[in-house]
């Protein structure tokens, strides 16, 4: 499977969580020739979907900034680059907070 390296967002979202407290992220991976998958939840990080910046700024996505877990929105998804995820803790398939 081909994924370019310009494709290191992931989307979060707590939302469809049933107790709020772990994050799932969006999709499954697919190959870069395929559609972006932007439906189903995963608690895999390394099978959920990886998007580019763009990608998800035409989409009106929300893009984590640095806030901290408890400063974010319950109710929304959030792109998070994957290597920003080492500074929400450790890179997990789930995360509880």
């Amino acid at each position: 499977m081909n994924v370019n390296d310009e494709r290191e967002y992931v989307l979060l979202s707590w939302k469809w969580s049933y107790n709020k407290d772990i994050l799932r992220f969006w999709g499954t991976l697919t190959d870069d020739k395929e559609d972006r998958s932007y439906s189903g939840y995963n608690v895999d990080i390394d099978s959920c979907e990886r998007y580019t910046k763009q990608e998800l700024k035409e989409r009106g996505h929300l893009f984590w900034e640095g806030q901290k877990l408890h400063e974010l929105h319950r109710d929304e998804s959030y792109a998070i680059k994957l290597s920003d995820l080492l500074v929400l803790g450790r890179k997990f398939s789930v995360i509880y907070i």
